[in-house]
């Protein structure tokens, strides 16, 4: 079923990501000193990619993060992309994807290769010159990240071959710094101002990670991602003992 999820959500995502607009040129400074300065930057990049969003039927905002082996940036490898997307209740039953359907309400709903990516935004990318993706290596470099990229694939598997790794180094620093602005977003009422109610904050990649659900649900503290982590447990996209 992780497969089958994985891949659908390649074909889709692949195909957005395609035509996703680039964000405009940040007007600060280049590189982030300090983790303050690179956070700031995303706060801020998040905050223009909601208001250039119209409020309309929206029941969920996803945080789509990601690494690839081909972005290739300041001698690094396999570095995480970010980008912005949401999904509304008029969107439920206009499949958006021609090639297959949604096995389920669960996968249409949740699953980020049914949702319509024409108001897909970029946070962070890796097309040069590019100040934010030098805004996140000059963070790993003066946080001292070691390794960017890399991971060790026979740690990241337990015995019954389920993955229990945390992602290549520098995703989950990253993943920590982004759940914390969700968090926030939420806590300090910004979530429910844009879109007149309270509406969830996924955190997702292609495979559905347990430590993108376990972000996905401190992301959300007073529950507003309850119905998502719900229908992951329920298809079995991961299991309780993996997210607590």
């Amino acid at each position: 079923m992780k497969k089958t999820v994985r891949w659908m959500t390649i074909l889709g995502l692949t195909a957005c990501l395609l035509i996703a607009p680039f964000p405009r040129a940040y007007t600060g400074t280049c590189a982030a000193e300090s983790a303050d300065g690179f956070r700031t930057m995303l706060h801020d990049r998040i905050l223009e990619v909601l208001d250039s969003w119209p409020a309309e039927d929206q029941y969920a905002v996803m945080f789509f993060i990601y690494p690839n082996a081909y972005n290739q940036y300041g001698g690094y490898a396999n570095l995480p992309e970010f980008s912005m997307l949401y999904k509304c209740e008029s969107d439920i039953g206009q499949n958006p994807n021609p090639y297959f359907s949604a096995s389920d309400g669960d996968e249409e709903r949740w699953n980020p290769a049914f949702w319509d990516c024409s108001q897909q935004r970029q946070v962070i990318g890796f097309d040069a010159p590019n100040p934010v993706a030098d805004a996140l290596i000059g963070w790993y470099e003066s946080t001292g990240v070691q390794n960017i990229g890399e991971e060790d694939a026979d740690s990241s598997y337990d015995g019954n071959m389920q993955y229990i790794g945390n992602g290549p180094n520098g995703l989950p620093e990253l993943l920590q710094l982004v759940t914390g602005i969700a968090c926030e977003l939420q806590s300090n009422g910004t979530i429910e101002a844009k879109f007149g109610r309270r509406i969830p904050i996924i955190l997702a990649d292609f495979e559905c990670t347990w430590y993108m659900v376990k972000a996905t649900r401190e992301a959300n503290p007073d529950g507003e991602a309850d119905a998502y982590i719900d229908a992951c447990l329920r298809r079995h996209w991961v299991e309780e003992e993996r997210i607590q």
